[in-house]
């Protein structure tokens, strides 16, 4: 990250979508799918200090956003 990003704390926004059967190349069904993602993405959150949204889509895949300070967000 740049000086300038630094000093200006510059936030970031990314949109994302997870698809897939496969959590660490482990198959997993849908609902466990759905609860490990859930799970992970609210711990990691909240140990990084960002916020956002995650929620299943009627197509099997789990889609979310993440929002904070930019290297926060890309750690995440």
């Amino acid at each position: 990250m740049s000086a300038l990003t630094k000093a200006s704390g510059a936030l970031k926004s990314v949109d994302y979508e997870v698809f897939g059967r496969y959590v660490d190349g482990v198959c997993a069904d849908t609902n466990f799918f759905h609860y490990f993602s859930y799970q992970y993405t609210e711990e990691e959150a909240r140990k990084l200090g960002v916020v956002g949204w995650v929620k299943n889509t009627s197509q099997g895949t789990v889609t979310g956003q993440v929002q904070g300070p930019e290297d926060k967000v890309n750690a995440m």
